[in-house]
Protein backbone atom coordinates (compact mmCIF):
# COMPACT_ATOMS: atom_id res chain seq x y z
CA UNK A 1 0.00 0.00 0.00
CA UNK A 2 1.60 3.46 -1.01
CA UNK A 3 1.75 6.27 1.53
CA UNK A 4 -0.64 9.36 -0.28
CA UNK A 5 -0.12 13.07 0.44
CA UNK A 6 -2.98 14.93 1.27
CA UNK A 7 -3.16 18.70 0.85
CA UNK A 8 -4.00 20.77 3.22
CA UNK A 9 -7.15 22.13 1.55
CA UNK A 10 -8.50 19.01 0.42
CA UNK A 11 -7.97 17.75 4.72
CA UNK A 12 -9.86 21.40 6.21
CA UNK A 13 -12.75 20.48 3.55
CA UNK A 14 -13.32 16.83 5.16
CA UNK A 15 -13.11 18.24 8.20
CA UNK A 16 -15.12 21.25 7.81
CA UNK A 17 -17.60 18.49 5.78
CA UNK A 18 -17.49 16.15 9.39
CA UNK A 19 -18.00 19.73 11.84
CA UNK A 20 -21.04 20.93 9.68
CA UNK A 21 -22.67 17.89 9.78
CA UNK A 22 -22.17 17.56 13.41
CA UNK A 23 -23.50 21.25 14.16
CA UNK A 24 -26.32 20.50 11.67
CA UNK A 25 -27.61 16.77 13.81
CA UNK A 26 -27.41 18.96 16.49
CA UNK A 27 -29.47 21.34 15.72
CA UNK A 28 -32.22 18.92 14.26
CA UNK A 29 -32.09 16.56 17.43
CA UNK A 30 -32.63 20.15 19.45
CA UNK A 31 -35.81 20.73 17.03
CA UNK A 32 -36.84 16.82 17.94
CA UNK A 33 -37.05 15.17 14.47
CA UNK A 34 -37.08 11.28 14.77
CA UNK A 35 -33.92 8.99 15.31
CA UNK A 36 -33.43 8.24 11.96
CA UNK A 37 -32.22 11.82 10.87
CA UNK A 38 -28.68 11.24 12.30
CA UNK A 39 -28.56 7.65 9.51
CA UNK A 40 -29.22 9.46 7.05
CA UNK A 41 -27.73 12.66 7.64
CA UNK A 42 -24.10 10.86 8.02
CA UNK A 43 -25.16 8.83 4.86
CA UNK A 44 -25.51 12.32 2.76
CA UNK A 45 -22.07 13.02 4.65
CA UNK A 46 -20.16 9.92 3.69
CA UNK A 47 -21.29 10.35 0.36
CA UNK A 48 -19.53 13.89 0.03
CA UNK A 49 -16.45 12.55 1.50
CA UNK A 50 -16.51 9.79 -1.11
CA UNK A 51 -16.26 12.07 -3.65
CA UNK A 52 -14.18 14.33 -1.68
CA UNK A 53 -11.68 10.96 -1.38
CA UNK A 54 -12.24 9.83 -4.85
CA UNK A 55 -10.67 13.41 -6.00
CA UNK A 56 -7.78 13.65 -3.30
CA UNK A 57 -6.76 10.10 -3.48
CA UNK A 58 -7.71 9.32 -7.26
CA UNK A 59 -7.37 4.94 -7.87
CA UNK A 60 -5.40 4.01 -4.14
CA UNK A 61 -7.17 1.04 -2.92
CA UNK A 62 -6.88 2.55 0.82
CA UNK A 63 -10.49 5.00 -0.52
CA UNK A 64 -12.82 2.14 1.05
CA UNK A 65 -11.36 1.86 4.18
CA UNK A 66 -11.07 5.35 4.90
CA UNK A 67 -14.95 5.81 3.80
CA UNK A 68 -15.86 3.04 6.03
CA UNK A 69 -14.27 4.53 9.07
CA UNK A 70 -15.36 7.76 8.49
CA UNK A 71 -18.85 6.74 8.11
CA UNK A 72 -18.56 4.92 10.98
CA UNK A 73 -17.09 8.20 12.80
CA UNK A 74 -19.78 10.22 11.10
CA UNK A 75 -22.30 7.59 12.90
CA UNK A 76 -21.61 7.86 16.34
CA UNK A 77 -20.65 11.71 16.72
CA UNK A 78 -24.30 12.27 14.93
CA UNK A 79 -26.01 10.32 17.20
CA UNK A 80 -23.98 11.74 20.01
CA UNK A 81 -25.08 15.56 18.60
CA UNK A 82 -28.18 14.70 18.17
CA UNK A 83 -28.90 13.18 21.65
CA UNK A 84 -27.63 16.18 23.11
CA UNK A 85 -29.37 18.45 21.48
CA UNK A 86 -32.55 16.62 21.71
CA UNK A 87 -32.38 16.51 25.73
CA UNK A 88 -31.89 20.41 24.80
CA UNK A 89 -34.85 20.69 22.60
CA UNK A 90 -37.31 17.96 25.42
CA UNK A 91 -35.69 20.56 28.81
CA UNK A 92 -36.45 23.85 26.89
CA UNK A 93 -40.01 21.92 26.05
CA UNK A 94 -40.98 21.11 29.40
CA UNK A 95 -39.69 24.65 31.13
CA UNK A 96 -42.22 25.84 28.55
CA UNK A 97 -44.81 24.15 29.98
CA UNK A 98 -44.18 24.97 33.59
CA UNK A 99 -42.54 21.46 34.96
CA UNK A 100 -39.18 21.53 35.57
Amino acid sequence: MALVRISSAAFKEAFLLFWAGSILAGFLGYKLLDWWVPAVLAGAVAAGQFFLFQMMLGEHSGRFELLLFSLILNLMMYYATFSIGRALGQRRKRRRKGRP
